[in-house]
């Protein structure tokens, strides 16, 4: 038998893995509908905005009713990138 040792992930990689594909201008789906998203907050910046302590949080926006959300969900194997942004920073930002 060969023994492995797992080592921790660093925290950016955690975070990463946490995010996912998700960057302004992107789309995803899951169950409970398809979204667009508008930005991604980290720092100071996220834990503001859904007033709990996290590293990052996402603003969306459901594409059926239009509300627009800040959350800090993980993605997971239920979330689908339908595409990416082919605007550039500076235009996702100017929306």
């Amino acid at each position: 038998m060969v023994m492995t040792t797992m080592l921790p992930s660093s925290p950016c990689q955690n975070v990463a893995a946490e995010i996912g594909p998700r960057t302004a201008g992107a789309f995803y789906r899951n169950e409970a509908g398809t979204f667009e998203v508008l930005e991604v907050l980290r720092g100071d910046e996220a834990r503001v905005a859904v007033n709990r302590r996290t590293d990052w949080a996402v603003v969306t926006r459901h594409l059926a009713t239009g509300t627009e959300s800040t959350h800090c969900m993980a993605w997971t194997d239920s979330d689908h990138l339908i595409c990416c942004s082919t605007r550039s920073a500076v235009e996702v930002a100017a929306r």
